[in-house]
This record gives structure tokens, C-alpha cells and sequence, in this order.
């Protein structure tokens, strides 16, 4: 064969092929792209997922340990009440207060001047002090006096030295006229940044999280850095935040990526392993349902009580709300029922946690299987239960109610080998517009109380005159 035209076909040959490889290579570049981007992108987004999650728990968390600590000054209030504003066995029970190693003293400030604190050594400087005049930590006094309330604050510099958290709390003493003026203060100081050791926030950096607590302080109005992580990060970057409500003050939390993507060795090595379009299929699924499956699991936790799987009190509020304005449109009147198990804690002292919880179980079950399909049930709180109650008139409540309380005690509920019988106290009161709801509540409970001091295992409704 001539050897120009071997040359020649060869030649043509290497032309066809040429265009095919070209298209193939923007087919697969294209693809592997679009699928890498989908992959950081679900990446991206389980972080951020992961970061909300740990943003809400950590929030919730810190809400737990100041609020237990700062509610202790209600055992002093206790104390001054009981004794007529005089002070007595303060140190003893000053004593038992401070139980924890974060509370750094307590004390009484009868017309807001300090005349006890404990434990005294350390805190001498504090005897005297007018925590109703010009001092840091002074305007939450002046504002608890003012609202009456137990008011929070800090964190600031104390008086004795470095820096701490403070409940002010006022004490209103009834006169025998029967009006209630105003004895003074009694306050916890707590630890700062010593309360905040247990919370566990030193994880997030293990974690590739950093995180940051600020609020805006009510002297200056300016933003005021609680605390942060000791790495290095970028506030400009990408990031999720959670309020902490704690009694009147507002701290927000915020939760950062210590690196962004392109700065990991693993994104590099997704994208390599990227070319493999096989491969990247499966991470993409694996994301994907990774994602779904989380976001599914958060709004699970979020709306349920995990020990008796009915709605929580914040869903409750929530569906209670759509169906209060669903029926004051028809001007229908809606109930709230609420009820307590009666003496809950005796199950818990002679049977044990364990057979508490079912109890709780099978009371759920036994209430669920007698409301009907569209009432709403939930956990208020402890041995606390709430239902919801449309499309329904007082006498078909008293009787729906009455099954209730029926099933609850009868037949005993058998667990371990053990049979427990327990009662439950109703309060129910009626509600016609979204706008009442909380009130209805506060009535429905007023109601249960009723119940309780009336004997207990009975039903009360709430009447408004």
C-alpha cells in the first residue's frame, strides 16, 4: 500500500477522534463538577445543621444551669417572709445555698443596703454596699425593685473583685393591713467564667466549631463580648445563632466554622475523588439522605417529649393556636384541659424513676386512646399533661374529661411485678379567641389547683365569676 496514503488516513483518523475526546472530556468535566458542587453543598449544609443543633442544645443548656443557680434566691426571699423581715439562721441557711462552686456568695440587703452576705470571707467590701445606688450591677437592682421580679444581670466587675453573675430578687412583705411594700433585696452571685466550665463548650473546638457569646449591655448599649472560643476564626463567615432568655436579660450564642471548605484537606480530596462520577453518586445519596434524615430527626425533637412520644408544650402552644383562630372563626368555644397526677412523686420514691416513666407511658396511652383524633395532647411538664378540646360543648367535655379520669386509676397499671393505682386533679377552662389562649391556660390551671385542695381525683371547671 502506498506509504502517503497510510499517512493520509491516519492522518483523518487522528482528526475524527479528536472532537469525540474533546466532548467527552466537557461531558464528564461538566458532570463531575456538577456533582462535586452538590456534594460541598450538602457538606456545607449538614454542617450548618450540625452547628444549629449544637447552637440549640448549648443554648438551652446554659439557660438550665443559670436558672437553677439564680432561682436559689427565692429560698432567701423564703427566709425574710417567714421571719417578718427580720434575719435569722442566715448562716445556716446561706449554708445550704451555696452548694455549688460556681455561687460565689449570697446575701440580704435590707432598703438595698448589704447588711449580710455569705460566706463572709472574701466578700467583706460587700457589707454596707448600696446596691440600690451607683455601682456596676446596680441598675438590676433598681430594675428588680422597680418590677418586682427576679431580675438578672452581669456579667461586670464586683465590688470585691473580678467578675461575676447576679440574681437581685425583691422581697414584698404583707402588712397587716394586708398591703405589700417593699423590705429590700436578697441576691446569688455567681462565678464568672468559672459557671460557664460545665456547659461543655471547650468541645466545639474538637469539633472544628468555634463559638462566641455576646448581649448588648444595658450600660452602655454597646455590644458586650461574653466570652469565645481561644481559636482563630472569621466572624465574617458563615455562621447560625440562638437567643438565651435567661429572666429579663438576652444573650445571643453563635457558632462559626473554625475553616471554610477550601481551606480542608478533605474538600481537596472530595474533589479528586469527584472524577470518579460512580463514586460520587454514592456520596451524593449518602448526603442527601444524611441531611433529610437530620432534618426530619431536629423537627422530631423539637415538636415531641421523647420519653412519652406526644407533643411537647412548645408544638402544643403552637397547634393550640391554629386551632383557637380555625374555630373563633365559626365562633366556636374551645376547652383546655389540664391535668396533674395526683401524689406522682410517691411512684417515683417507692417504685423507682423506671416505673415512673411508665406510668407516664401508660397514662398517655390510656388518654390518647379516649380523645378523639383531632384533640391535641402534650406534655406540659413532670406529671403535668394539657389537651386541647375543639367542636365541642361543656357537657360533652365533662363527660370526655370523666373517662379520662376513670381510665387513669382503673385498671391499676402493671410494671416489674409491680401494680401502681394513681389518681389525676382536672382543671378545664374555656377559651374563644386566640388572644385568650395563654389566659384559658393560666384559668385551666387555677382550676386544677381547685381540684387538688377540693381532694384531688376530681374534675374542677374554671368559672369566671
Amino acid at each position: 500500500m502506498d506509504d502517503k496514503f497510510i499517512a493520509f488516513r491516519s492522518k483523518r483518523h487522528r482528526l475524527k477522534v479528536f472532537p469525540q475526546s474533546i466532548i467527552t472530556l466537557v461531558l464528564s468535566l461538566t458532570l463531575c463538577l456538577a456533582v462535586i458542587y452538590v456534594m460541598l453543598n450538602n457538606k456545607i449544609n449538614l454542617e450548618k445543621t450540625l452547628m444549629e443543633q449544637i447552637a440549640l442544645e448549648k443554648s438551652i443548656k446554659i439557660n438550665e444551669v443559670l436558672s437553677k443557680l439564680l432561682y436559689k434566691t427565692q429560698v432567701l426571699s423564703a427566709l425574710v417572709i417567714q421571719n417578718d423581715g427580720e434575719i435569722a439562721n442566715f448562716e445556716e441557711v446561706a449554708a445550704m445555698i451555696v452548694d455549688d462552686p460556681s455561687i460565689l456568695n449570697v446575701l440580704l440587703a435590707p432598703e438595698g443596703i448589704v447588711t449580710n452576705v455569705y460566706p463572709k470571707k472574701g466578700n467583706e467590701a460587700l457589707l454596707g454596699y448600696n446596691l440600690l445606688g451607683e455601682g456596676s450591677g446596680n441598675r438590676e437592682a433598681i430594675l428588680a425593685k422597680e418590677t418586682g421580679e427576679l431580675v438578672f444581670g452581669g456579667p461586670f466587675d464586683l465590688k470585691q473583685g473580678g467578675q461575676g453573675l447576679v440574681g437581685r430578687l425583691p422581697v414584698l412583705i404583707q402588712s397587716t393591713d394586708g398591703e405589700l411594700s417593699f423590705w429590700g433585696l436578697v441576691s446569688v452571685t455567681l462565678k464568672f467564667p468559672e459557671i460557664l466550665n460545665g456547659i461543655g463548650l471547650e468541645t466545639l473546638e474538637k469539633q472544628g466549631l468555634a463559638y462566641k457569646i455576646w448581649r448588648i449591655s444595658p450600660d452602655t448599649g454597646n455590644v458586650q463580648l461574653i466570652t469565645s472560643s481561644n481559636v482563630t476564626y472569621n466572624e465574617q463567615t458563615r455562621f447560625v445563632e440562638k437567643s438565651i432568655n435567661i429572666l429579663n436579660a438576652e444573650w445571643t450564642f453563635c457558632v462559626y466554622p473554625v475553616r471554610e471548605w477550601y481551606q480542608r484537606v478533605e474538600s481537596w480530596l472530595m474533589i479528586f475523588a469527584g472524577l470518579c462520577i460512580s463514586c460520587l453518586f454514592a456520596f451524593v445519596v449518602q448526603n442527601n439522605n444524611k441531611l433529610a434524615y437530620m432534618q426530619v430527626e431536629l423537627e422530631e425533637i423539637a415538636r415531641t417529649d421523647s420519653l412519652t412520644q406526644i407533643f411537647n408544650r412548645h408544638s402544643f402552644m403552637e397547634f393550640a393556636r391554629m386551632q383557637c383562630e380555625k374555630s373563633a372563626r365559626s365562633h366556636k368555644i374551645c376547652y383546655v384541659v389540664i391535668f396533674d397526677l395526683d401524689h406522682f412523686k410517691n411512684v417515683n420514691d417507692k417504685f423507682g424513676h423506671q416505673t415512673g416513666d411508665e406510668v407516664l407511658k401508660a397514662i398517655t396511652k390510656r388518654a390518647k386512646n379516649i380523645i378523639r383524633s383531632y384533640d391535641l395532647l402534650a406534655r406540659y411538664g413532670g406529671e403535668e399533661f394539657i389537651i386541647f378540646l375543639t367542636d365541642i360543648e361543656k357537657h360533652e367535655v365533662q363527660t370526655l374529661v370523666g373517662r379520662i379520669l376513670q381510665s387513669i386509676s382503673n385498671p391499676p397499671i402493671e410494671y416489674n411485678g409491680n401494680s401502681v393505682t394513681i389518681t389525676a386533679s382536672f382543671g378545664i377552662a374555656s377559651v374563644s379567641a386566640t388572644s385568650e389562649l395563654d389566659a384559658a391556660i393560666g384559668k385551666a390551671d387555677k382550676a386544677l389547683y381547685r381540684a387538688k385542695d377540693e381532694g384531688r381525683n376530681r374534675i374542677a371547671f374554671y368559672e369566671n365569676s
